[in-house]
């Protein structure tokens, strides 16, 4: 279907090479009826999913729809706001036609394509990515479906992922356990539901070895396992040696995981080796997505070395990272990570506000609360069906 841009910084939303600038509630309603689209919802239904426990007045459902309709009337051959009689409102998106235009079929172009959409994603130039799929159909480029489903994991769209028919729930799964990992801190559901996809071999060969090799390293010192943790580590550094260049793109995230790893267990020395490594590692290669992940574990260990100020200065250049990267998933993970840190490393009472307000913003906007037994509902579904 016809394909929108979110971009929460400023409420703005983007079809094609147009944008239109919303106010926050606007956006919200957009967002919410976009993720359910086709689907009517009564002014009662739209209150609680939008406004929450604001309580406004009677008139603010159709008021917001009015202002937004309007907003939507030069997209209105694709996107329409409709009411339905009797029920309330309803976003209609029409499905885009596909366009015989012979790039298509221009095997070099594609490729091309396919491979700066490889490159993009190992910047973490996630925004890139984005405005590539947007413009697909202008542009006459084919975009992957792994890279489709990426993008929807970098937003956080997780009623897609509950509820979309495009794509299999198998094929969801990897998505689904990053996510939760992400956006909950649930170290040994994390670790349970990691172990159990890894055991049953279902996951394509290079998310099955991110998941082995990448992912599940620091869920081993959260449930108390330094040990296994530093031994996954030592293990990957292998692999990744054993494959010159082949794997050269996982060496900062192993990296990057066993800072993590110190840094939880309070090796002070060992994590100021690590972190030297890394910076030279993202000067040489500076990847958005590991710069934000990296700050934000830089800023803990300026913590326990006494360097408030600078831990700070780390934090907000982790996060700014981030944001530029447009990865929901990095951002969230880092802000949780810190918190996490916070309230069972290094305790500092006001940063520790400051971050759970960072985190509360984050499920306000996106909604990870409501979410969570819905995707432990599904991983447990797609992992019992093994």
């Amino acid at each position: 279907m016809a394909y929108l841009d979110f971009h929460p910084n400023d409420y703005s939303v983007t079809y094609k090479s147009d944008t239109i600038v919303l106010l926050a509630k606007e956006y919200a309603l957009l967002q919410f009826l976009y993720r359910h689209a086709g689907r009517p919802f009564t002014r009662e239904q739209l209150l609680d999913q939008v406004w929450g426990e604001e309580y406004p007045g009677e008139r603010t459902v159709d008021d917001h729809i009015y202002r937004l309709r309007k907003k939507l009337t030069r997209w209105s051959g694709q996107i329409r706001l409709v009411t339905v009689r009797g029920l309330g409102y309803s976003l209609i998106v029409q499905e885009t036609p596909a366009i015989a235009v012979p790039s298509r079929s221009d095997g070099g172009l594609q490729q091309q394509i396919a491979q700066l959409l490889e490159t993009y994603q190992k910047l973490g130039q996630s925004q890139s990515m984005l405005a590539l799929a947007n413009q697909q159909e202008l542009l006459g480029v084919n975009i992957d479906a792994f890279y489709l489903i990426f993008l929807r994991f970098v937003q956080a769209d997780l009623d897609w992922f509950l509820h979309s028919p495009d794509a299999e729930d198998r094929d969801k799964l990897y998505w689904l356990l990053v996510s939760y990992y992400a956006f909950y801190r649930e170290p040994q559901k994390c670790l349970d539901y990691f172990e159990r996809a890894i055991k049953a071999g279902i996951l394509p060969f290079h998310m099955h070895r991110e998941l082995e090799m990448l992912n599940i390293i620091g869920l081993y010192t959260d449930n108390g396992h330094l040990e296994e943790d530093l031994r996954k580590i030592e293990a990957a550094y292998r692999v990744i040696d054993g494959l010159t260049g082949e794997l050269d793109g996982f060496k900062v995230h192993v990296a990057t995981s066993e800072l993590y790893v110190h840094l939880k267990a309070r090796h002070i020395s060992e994590a100021e080796r690590c972190s030297e490594r890394i910076e030279g590692m993202l000067a040489e290669t500076p990847y958005l997505r590991e710069i934000c992940s990296y700050q934000g574990l830089k800023g803990r260990l300026l913590l326990l070395q006494g360097r408030r100020t600078e831990a700070l200065s780390a934090f907000e250049h982790g996060l700014e990272a981030g944001e530029a990267a447009h990865n929901v998933p990095v951002l969230v993970s880092s802000v949780l990570g810190t918190l996490d840190f916070l309230q069972t490393v290094h305790h500092d009472p006001p940063l520790q506000r400051q971050f759970q307000a960072r985190y509360d913003e984050f499920d306000r906007r996106y909604g990870f609360l409501p979410h969570k037994q819905p995707l432990e509902r599904m991983i447990e579904r797609i992992l019992d069906s093994v």
